[in-house]
């Protein structure tokens, strides 16, 4: 009797035990399964009508020189881009007023912005992943993308999808007068679209005046609320970007009044 009562004993504790363990087990599952939620991709909008609250900048102020990169063949497809007719800044109005407020800045420590880019049309989006399926053409490789290769080059320097497309980004650079009173540009260690680790903000293989320059453009943007992108030191986002969840596809087809 005894005997069978140690062994009917001793089975409830290897059953109990192993329900037990059985327990323990699974509850990280749970818990690992909880973690980790199902990313639900959320489909773009693309707007083909320019509201009314886009801009042109030049409205807002006249304290800045618009040069659209895109607008002629200087940039990295070597071509004009389709969608940029004009060579004009349009933002969203808040970010143009933004910007109103960092020149008027800059012209008090004696510098202007350079305006490289500003709305970008979807469509131009939809030429540079065209391009950069194009690999025989590699006609701009020395001057915009020496070290790496046309599929290095997305997402972080050409999306499909661009954040200049909400019309609150903007590329710029900073210009200061020359002994012959000329504006020219200030050395930022790198040239505007220049796909390299140089043109990382932090990047250490600037000099000391190279990254005070860069610092100096940062900060007046970020006075402004407008917030930098690591991997290329011109670029800046208004942080408060109405559109944040559109992209627009109309074209820059002449100066807005």
């Amino acid at each position: 009797m005894k005997t069978n009562t140690l062994v009917i004993f001793s089975c409830f504790l290897v059953m109990s035990c192993a329900n037990t363990v059985q327990q323990q087990s699974s509850a990280p599952k749970t818990a690992e399964a909880k973690a980790k939620p199902i990313k639900v991709q959320q489909p773009v909008r693309i707007e083909a009508t320019k509201p009314t609250d886009i801009v042109d900048v030049l409205t807002v102020t006249s304290k800045v020189q618009v040069s659209m990169a895109y607008a002629g063949d200087s940039n990295f497809t070597g071509k004009a881009v389709p969608g940029y007719q004009a060579n004009s800044c349009y933002l969203e109005k808040n970010a143009a007023q933004a910007l109103a407020k960092v020149a008027q800045q800059a012209e008090r420590l004696g510098y202007q912005l350079q305006l490289l880019d500003c709305y970008q049309p979807q469509r131009a989006s939809n030429h540079f992943m065209l391009w950069l399926t194009n690999a025989a053409d590699q006609s701009t490789k020395a001057e915009f993308y020496p070290n790496l290769e046309k599929n290095q080059l997305t997402p972080d320097y050409i999306a499909a999808h661009s954040g200049h497309s909400r019309a609150s980004t903007v590329d710029l650079t900073l210009l200061r007068k020359n002994a012959a009173g000329q504006w020219q540009q200030l050395d930022m260690g790198g040239t505007y679209d220049l796909f390299d680790p140089v043109s990382h903000s932090d990047s250490n293989a600037i000099n000391s005046q190279q990254k005070a320059n860069r610092l100096l453009l940062k900060d007046l943007m970020q006075q402004q609320g407008f917030f930098p992108y690591a991997m290329e030191w011109w670029h800046f986002t208004l942080s408060n970007e109405k559109y944040s969840g559109t992209y627009f596809d109309f074209e820059i087809s002449q100066p807005l009044n």
